[in-house]
Formats: structure tokens, C-alpha cells, sequence
């Protein structure tokens, strides 16, 4: 009964097993409908239409800026003249040429006349048009798109000096249309008479931005383009059957197939139920006292000449496979933990390289004794052929900012032995390409720095020297000759300006040497109190002449011993104090030093102007100026407060700035660590 009842469920088995991902195909084709198919094909052409109308407006959006660009040159205020003007026609045929399309860039003059354009053709020719400008747009003439844009004057900005136009031809954006035997689009403008691309002339009412029609021969979806203010739609179209041809030859294989496996597996279900089930029951009975026991010493006995028996023949080799595993599988673990450690001083090796020679040759040397294979090697070309596997080398071009290729491993072997080798090779190759972008990065910095050294000492030299002699000769000219008072203020404002220039060199100068290392400095047993009021006496003339008040408060202390770099002290405590006084029109200013736990504050509080809280990192920066209503009186080369804060780090030390806002006064601190005191 048992073996009756098992031959029944393997027989019921064996068909609906081999026949039920046929029924399920059959039964999903009958209910996959046409509207799915059809909907399906929709979604594509909308998702590519997607993507070419993303394509087309992102190149009508950077020719309409070119446009807006090259009208905001100052090379445009030559407009003014009637007369062909060449060398904003050299610009326009040059920026014609680089679009790479088929443009033409002209400049039209307030008489609407063509003075400049980068068709020699148009030049002298009026500029038709009925279409009234504004400042900056496009508008259309039959297939011609203009974009347009006002030329201001440089000189006054409500002066406008013509138009630069750019005339584009919309059979430019053919290369972003598809023209194929079953699939086609173009674009359309059921107000005018304009169509670019294959046009398949399908009735089509445009009534909203985005739509689809299915028709007997096409399945259609159109989108308006977003660029254009005017009715401007693309348009997909694909053949219908073309859209349907999956579904026609699913359902044709599925029903001949359906036929063929139905007869297939009838024959087979009925056969092998029959005959499994006779040496089935010893080949059960046999495994339970295998799994029992655990004894994969044991072999399974069958009498059957069939598939059992190469079952039984199969699992008596497993049993002695994974007898021998479970023996050699500590060994194997003690071997991958060597290659595992090998592995490791690979990758010590490759770090520890200092140029890429060395770190080619070394990898390879270590690879090869990694992995045993001699026949390992370097080629600093692309193989073109498939006879021994290689992996290529990429690394970083720092300047251009992109991938190039380096070299290739060749294996000297035709295939890897599985897909794990491939990875520990890729992984080793990778580690390559670090090492090896790494040494180029420290070459690259090297070599800006020196670069950078350079300038500076040039600048030193080319600078200084024609700044010093122009301050003597305004100098000299403001002393000795008779001028004028209009003269006066022209040398004056000269002299200014060179010492304004000089400042930000020097100034530029002493940040290279503290970011370099470069800057000395000479520690020295010293009165901090004295170095103070040495600094108040050169800035004191600056406080008269603005009759500010100045307070020092030093809290009973005569003397404050420390050990400092002199120069460096006082170049600090003169740039906190002249920004205190540049910034304070009235009131005073207050000077405290005392002695805190771990360090020495010499704070500077002024009745000044003020900071907004937020502004308060940013004195920080290089270059960098707080906008305030002061600015104009006092020009500044924004290295002051950054410069003092390298120089006070540079001698252990700190500067902070605190206000409570504008027109609040502020409080500069700087403090020096008790890691110096004598």
C-alpha cells in the first residue's frame, strides 16, 4: 500500500513538476493583455524622451548663456561705432566655430545694422525683424531659432549699445532624434509651419503637455519641450506589431512546447515513479544508520542497476570526499593563514615604495613569489590579443583630472582558474594603482611647492624693488616739487596705493614663510610689559590725531618675564592695536595683560564699530574683509588678523575675537602658553 501510494504521488509529482511552469506561462500569456504590452512600450519611449529632452534643453540652455555671456564682455562697448568692427568678429567667429554647429554669431547696432558677425556675409546688412527685443530672449523665423541678448555699456549700464544675436538652425537638434525602420521621432509646432525630423504626418490634438495615442499602426506619446515658451513637442512613434511581436512569439512557442513537454513528461512521471520506488526503501534505510551514527566510513549496498544505484554510487563517494575533507581541511586553513600573512607584507611592500619603478618591480617580484608564477611581467602597452590574461592599470592625471592608462600585469596564462583568483589579482592590482597615485600626488605636491617657493622669491625681487622706488619718487615729488593741489592728491593717492601693494607682498610673503617652515624664530628672554608699551608709542600719533583714550591695564604687574621671539611679538601686538584704532572713531581703547593659569592673555578692547557674530571666523581667512561702513576710509588687504594668528601659533600661542555685535565694539585676545615663561 505504502509503495502503491508513493508511486501515485511520484507519478502526480514528476507531471505537474514538469508541467506546471508551462501552465503558468500559458496561463499568464492568456491573461498578459495587449494594454500591457502596449503600456510597457509607452513607459520606454517616455523614459527615452526623457532623456533626449534633458539632452536638448541642457544645449539650448548653454547656447541661450553663451549668448548672454559673449553680449556681457567689455570687448562689446566697440558696438558704438557704425563701421565693421574686426575684432569682435574674430571673437564671434571663433565662438561660432568652437559650438561646433550651424550657427552664426552677428552684433546688430541700435540702428539695428550688422557691425560684427562671424559670417563675413552679413556684414554692413540691416536686420529685418518685426519681433520687438527686450534684454535678453530668443524668438523664431521660419526654421531659424535667434537667441539675443542686450549689449550694455561698460561705462553706464543703461546705455544699451545693440544686440548680440546668435541664428541657429533648428536642423541641429536632428542628432537627438531617432529615425529607424519601426521607430521614429521629431519634433513639431502645430502653430507654425516648423518640423524637424522624419515627420509621419499622424493626426495628433495636442491638448496637453504630455500624452499618449495608440492607434492601429503606431503607438505614439508626445511631450512638449519645456525650453520653449511656444507649443514645441516631441514626438515618438512606434510600429505597433513591432511593439507586439513579443507577445506573438511567446504564445506560438508556448503552445508548441506546451505539446511536446506534456507527452515528455507523461512518459517519464509513469516510468520512473515505478522504478524508484523499489530500492528506495533499502537506500532510506541505509542512509538514517549513516546520518545515526555518524560513521562516513560506511558504503551504501544497493541490488538496483539504475539511477539509485548511481545515487548510491555518488553518495558513497561524497561520504568518502568528505571524509577526506574534514582531514584536510585544518591543513588548508593553515595554508590560506600563510597567504593570508603573505598577502600582507605584499601590501607592506608596495606601501613602503618611494617611486613608481620601484613599485612596479617590487610588486612584481613579490607577486611572483606570492603565487608561484614566473612567468609574471610589466607591459607598458595594451594587449590586442587574448592570449595570455592581463589586467590593466589606471591612475589619476592630477592636472587634467581623469583616468589614464598606466601599464597591464600580463599573467602569462590564457584563463584564471576561477572567479576568486580574478578578484585577488584585481585586488593586488588596485593596491598598485594607490601606491602608485599616491607617489605621483607627493611628486605633484613637491612640485608645487617648489613652484610656489619660486614665485614668491621672484615676486620678492620684481616687486619690492620698482614699489620702493616708486614710493621714494612720490615721496621725493611731494617734498621737493611745486604741484598742485589736484597733483598733490594724484602722488598721494599713488603712494598709497604702492604702500597698499607693498603691505599685501609682505604680507603674502610672511604666510609662504610660516606655511613653509621657513619662518625663524629666535627666543629670548624679554618684558612683555615693555614690548607693549614700545608697540603703544609707534601707534601712538594714529591715537592723537583721532583723540581716542588709551587705557593699559597690567594689574599691579611692573615686569611679566618671557621668553619670545621679539620681532614676531611686537609685529602682533602693532597689528591688533592698528586695527583697534583704524576701527574706532571715538571713545577709547583699552589694553589689559594678566597672568591666567596656563598662559599669559593680552587682551585689546576697543569702542569701535563691531562684528556681527557671524563674520568673526571669517577675519580669519586669507584675503579676507568683513563689508562695513568703514571700508572705504580704511583699505585693507584682509591678511592682517590671519597673518598675526599664523605668527602667534607660530610662537605658541593664540588669537581670539570677541563682540556682541555691530556698533558693540569687539575684544581681541592674545594669549601666550605658559610652555615659554622664563
Amino acid at each position: 500500500m505504502i509503495a502503491n501510494s508513493l508511486r501515485k504521488k511520484l507519478f502526480l509529482s514528476f507531471l505537474f513538476i514538469g508541467l506546471f511552469p508551462f501552465l503558468i506561462l500559458l496561463l499568464y500569456t492568456m491573461f498578459l493583455t495587449e494594454s500591457k504590452l502596449l503600456k510597457q512600450s509607452v513607459d520606454e519611449q517616455y523614459n527615452q524622451m526623457q532623456i533626449t529632452l534633458k539632452l536638448m534643453n541642457k544645449h539650448l540652455f548653454t547656447l541661450q548663456k553663451d549668448v548672454e555671456f559673449l553680449a556681457s564682455l567689455d570687448v562689446m562697448d566697440e558696438v558704438l561705432s557704425d563701421d565693421i568692427d574686426k575684432k569682435i568678429s574674430r571673437l564671434l567667429e571663433k565662438k561660432a566655430h568652437d559650438i561646433t554647429t550651424t550657427t552664426n554669431l552677428f552684433v546688430i547696432n541700435s540702428h539695428k545694422i550688422i557691425t560684427a558677425s562671424s559670417n563675413a556675409t552679413l556684414l554692413l546688412k540691416p536686420f529685418h525683424t518685426s519681433i520687438k527685443l527686450d534684454k535678453n530672449g530668443y524668438f523664431f523665423k521660419q526654421e531659424k531659432l535667434y537667441f539675443y541678448s542686450q549689449i550694455q555699456a561698460s561705462f553706464d549700464a543703461k546705455k544699451i549699445l545693440g544686440y548680440l544675436i546668435l541664428e541657429y538652425d533648428l536642423n541641429n537638434l536632428k542628432p537627438f532624434l531617432i529615425d529607424k525602420d519601426t521607430i521614429y521621432s521629431y519634433i513639431l509646432n502645430p502653430h507654425r509651419p516648423i518640423s524637424i525630423g522624419y515627420n509621419l504626418h499622424l493626426k495628433i490634438h495636442f491638448s496637453n503637455n504630455k500624452h499618449s495615442i495608440i492607434t492601429d499602426r503606431y503607438v505614439t506619446v508626445y511631450k512638449k519641450i519645456s525650453f520653449f515658451k511656444e507649443p514645441f513637442y516631441l514626438i515618438y512613434a512606434v510600429n505597433k506589431t513591432t511593439a507586439l511581436s513579443s507577445l506573438y512569439d511567446f504564445v506560438r512557442f508556448i503552445l508548441l512546447m506546451s505539446l511536446f513537454v506534456f507527452i515528455i513528461v507523461l512518459y517519464f512521471a509513469y516510468k520512473r515513479s515505478k522504478e524508484i520506488i523499489r530500492p528506495i526503501e533499502e537506500l532510506t534505510r541505509t542512509t538514517k544508520e549513516i546520518t545515526k551514527t555518524q560513521d562516513y566510513s560506511k558504503k551504501i549496498v544497493t541490488t538496483s542497476n539504475d539511477e539509485i544505484q548511481i545515487l548510491s554510487a555518488a553518495f558513497n563517494t561524497m561520504l568518502q570526499t568528505t571524509s577526506c575533507a574534514l582531514v584536510e581541511l585544518e591543513a588548508e586553513n593553515k595554508r590560506r593563514l600563510s597567504q593570508f600573512i603573505d598577502l600582507i607584507n605584499l601590501f607592506n611592500t608596495i606601501i613602503q615604495t618611494q617611486d613608481e619603478h620601484s613599485c612596479i618591480v617590487n610588486s612584481l617580484e613579490e607577486i611572483k613569489t606570492l603565487t608561484s608564477n614566473p612567468n609574471l611581467a610589466f607591459s607598458e602597452q595594451k594587449s590586442n590579443t587574448d592570449e595570455n590574461i592581463s589586467i590593466d592599470l589606471y591612475v589619476n592625471d592630477f592636472t587634467n583630472k581623469q583616468k589614464i592608462y598606466y601599464g597591464s600585469i600580463v599573467f602569462g596564462f590564457e584563463h584564471f582558474y576561477d572567479e576568486n583568483e580574478k578578484r585577488f589579482y584585481d585586488a593586488i592590482a588596485t593596491m598598485i594603482e594607490l601606491q602608485l597615485e599616491r607617489i605621483r600626488l607627493i611628486e605633484n605636491t613637491m612640485s608645487v611647492s617648489k613652484a610656489k617657493s619660486a614665485f614668491i622669491s621672484n615676486m620678492s625681487h620684481e616687486l619690492r624693488t620698482p614699489l620702493n622706488a616708486i614710493i621714494s619718487a612720490t615721496q621725493l615729488m611731494i617734498a621737493y616739487e611745486e604741484l598742485s593741489d589736484e597733483q598733490q592728491d594724484s602722488i598721494a593717492n599713488i603712494e598709497s596705493s604702492a604702500h597698499y601693494l607693498l603691505e599685501m607682498i609682505n604680507g603674502i610673503l610672511d604666510i609662504t614663510k610660516i606655511e613653509a617652515g621657513k619662518m625663524d624664530v629666535h627666543y629670548e628672554d624679554t618684558d612683555l610689559i615693555t614690548l607693549v608699551n614700545e608697540s603703544i608709542d609707534i601707534l601712538m600719533p594714529l591715537i592723537q590725531d583721532k583723540n581716542l583714550q588709551l587705557k593699559l591695564e597690567t594689574h599691579q604687574l611692573e615686569y611679566l618675564a618671557y621668553k619670545t621671539d621679539i620681532k614676531i611679538f611686537q609685529q602682533i601686538i602693532i597689528n591688533l592695536l592698528s586695527n583697534a584704532v583704524k576701527f574706532t572713531n571715538k571713545g577709547s581703547i583699552t589694553i589689559d595683560i594678566k597672568r591666567e593659569k596656563s598662559s599669559i592673555a593680552i587682551s585689546i578692547t576697543d569702542t569701535g564699530i563691531g562684528i556681527s557674530k557671524e563674520d568673526i571666523e571669517l577675519l580669519f581667512s586669507d584675503f579676507t574683509q568683513v563689508k562695513n561702513v568703514m571700508q572705504k576710509q580704511h583699505k585693507g588687504t584682509g591678511l592682517g588678523l590671519s597673518l598675526s594668528q599664523k605668527m602667534a601659533r607660530l610662537i605658541h600661542g593664540d588669537i581670539k575675537i570677541e563682540s556682541k555685535g555691530l556698533a558693540e565694539g569687539s575684544s581681541v585676545s592674545f594669549y601666550l602658553f605658559n610652555s615659554r615663561n622664563c
